[in-house]
């Protein structure tokens, strides 16, 4: 059987082990025939993949799979070869006569003298990823069994009946009962396109089309330049822009190969020759050393995402426009962000992003309740299937001051710096950001800052369908909470249309802002879902993969509760 599918439609929704519905049957996902390896980060992918079953460690039921990460498995990104596609085999092989309803394991011409046939569309499944044929145990006397019609959609209801003599056989499938892979209880039964028998686990991350930036990166500063650029508020294009410090000529120079003492000397030399570009003296970026980490790996990662340039909502007004545009932008688009919170919105037409899918699980519930079960080769290797490309996006970077100032009027920061740049520097010092399974009982600086950014940018995802007029399950987020920034893009396999965000962007950037403080700020379920941690499904949850962190830390209170983010008394 050949159909066509896209690249972003198979990675979710033709994965191994996976069951589709083509061509009136069903069929199970064999593999992918002959995937290519795709170019991605590797120290990139792993913090990513462990950021992302972070909820299943927290329940164990990640299957060890957070002590193989650290201690160094290798990880094979792989993207579908458009030229092989995917191999799909029939499956189940148990079939009902259309006509008399008898079952069989082979088609041909049915007792009753028809030859329709239909796929029996349940399956067995384990939450240890086995998943099977269900087994209809047939008349002991007339070898022969058929499945009655039943008005009840339940699995349990269902009746199988010899049709020779009617005696019942069997009620139900057999729930319940060992699994016949791991031996343990629990197997179950539904329709094989159910979520609880597959559900596919995914993450993202910024991941350059062309390496060849990632190196000029590296090969300029890397993440020291690139955090002193972003706390800087990205004053220049690319980090590479900056002037030079003398740790980031040490940086180059060991990324190079040097040692660290040849390169601290060949860095004190350049300074002592006095060459004009160099700062010998920069600020000293004073943080915790897990702190500085993550920031610069952050800081790098936001180099790369606006690698191929952005245009920033703040210069607009340069821009050549007619009078009537550049009116709108100085006055209308200036008074939005500051009324919003954001410092500022970047618009990138080329933000480099890769999806990929690392594994399922099987039995349905919260994230993390059932057992992960993560690709692998024939001989073990872990893998994750992807699908990279270039779309558009959003950043958006909250006001550093006014977040400042927020933490510490609840009473989480010491002082509110109102100097940008010592205010972002207080955050990032303070700030234990929680990981996606932590259930955190004592709100702290790193999970209010958390917790604000997401239902920020959650609120602007729902404000942006409405405006845009789109479906919203095709705006995604990609959080940046170490910069108080959050990208906010067209996700490749959803509906949009290329060049909306644009459109927005560049004539309704004032009315998503004003939408994003003024539209209604109540739930639909208020007060139930207002006591349940104010965030549901009707006012500010969206649907994975949409959300990078499975629908929590999010809280309408941070914006619009007693002294939230967004109330014009801040």
């Amino acid at each position: 059987m050949r159909e066509t599918r896209s690249p972003s439609q198979i990675l979710f929704s033709h994965l191994p082990s996976q069951t589709v519905d083509a061509n009136r049957r069903v069929w199970r996902v064999e593999s992918w025939v002959s995937p290519v390896t795709l170019m991605v980060d590797p120290d990139g992918v792993r913090r990513r993949v462990l950021a992302a079953i972070d909820p299943w460690r927290v329940t164990g039921n990640d299957g060890g799979l957070v002590d193989e990460l650290h201690k160094g498995a290798s990880i094979d990104v792989l993207g579908v070869n458009k030229e092989q596609g995917v191999k799909l085999e029939l499956w189940p092989d148990i079939w009902l006569c259309s006509q008399c309803r008898r079952v069989a394991y082979q088609r041909g011409q049915c007792i009753c003298g028809s030859k329709q046939w239909a796929q029996l569309p349940f399956v067995g499944f384990h939450e240890c990823g086995y998943v099977g044929t269900p087994f209809i145990r047939k008349c002991a006397t007339h070898n022969q069994a058929a499945v009655k019609n039943s008005s009840s959609s339940s699995i349990r209801d269902l009746v199988v009946e010899c049709p020779i003599c009617h005696q019942q056989i069997q009620k139900g499938l057999g729930g319940g009962s060992p699994c016949p892979a791991c031996h343990q209880p629990g197997l179950n039964f539904n329709v094989h396109r159910a979520s609880t028998v597959f559900t596919p686990h995914t993450f993202t991350m910024v991941n350059p089309a062309r390496p060849e930036n990632l190196r000029d990166l590296l090969a300029n500063g890397g993440p020291e330049k690139s955090l002193r650029w972003v706390l800087d508020d990205m004053p220049t294009a690319r980090p590479q822009n900056l002037a030079a410090t003398r740790q980031s000529i040490v940086s180059d120079l060991i990324a190079k190969g040097l040692s660290p003492d040849v390169a601290a000397a060949a860095a004190a030399a350049a300074v002592e020759a006095g060459a004009s570009q160099l700062d010998s003296t920069p600020a000293k970026i004073d943080l915790p050393a897990a702190s500085l980490e993550n920031a610069e790996s952050s800081a790098l990662e936001i180099a790369l995402a606006t690698f191929e340039g952005r245009r920033s909502a703040s210069k607009l007004q340069t821009e050549p426009v007619d009078q009537v545009f550049q009116s709108m932008y100085e006055r209308q688009y200036m008074d939005a962000l500051e009324r919003s919170g954001a410092v500022e919105i970047d618009y990138v037409d080329r933000f480099p992003v890769l999806r990929g899918v690392f594994g399922f699980s099987r039995g349905g519930g919260a994230i993390g309740a059932s057992r992960l079960v993560p690709f692998r080769s024939k001989s073990r290797r872990l893998r994750v299937h992807a699908d990279a490309s270039e779309t558009e996006a959003y950043y958006v970077r909250l006001d550093p001051v006014r977040v400042a100032a927020w933490l510490s009027g609840r009473g989480l920061l010491d002082t509110a710096p109102t100097n940008p740049r010592d205010a972002r520097l207080a955050v990032l010092a303070a700030a234990d950001f929680p990981s996606r399974g932590d259930d955190v009982i004592t709100e702290t600086v790193g999970s209010a800052t958390l917790t604000l950014l997401h239902s920020f940018a959650h609120r602007m995802i729902r404000q942006l369908a409405v405006l845009a007029g789109i479906d919203r399950e095709s705006i995604s987020e990609y959080l940046v909470p170490e910069h108080l920034g959050v990208f906010i893009y067209a996700t490749p396999r959803g509906s949009f249309v290329l060049g909306g965000l644009q459109s927005v962007f560049e004539t309704d950037l004032h009315r998503l802002l004003d939408l994003q403080v003024d539209a209604e700020s109540r739930c639909p379920l208020d007060p139930g879902c207002d006591r349940s941690g104010g965030a549901c499904l009707a006012c500010l949850q969206i649907g994975e993969p949409s959300c990078s962190y499975y629908n929590r830390f999010l809280d309408r209170k941070t914006l619009f509760g007693s002294g939230g983010f967004l109330r014009s008394d801040l």
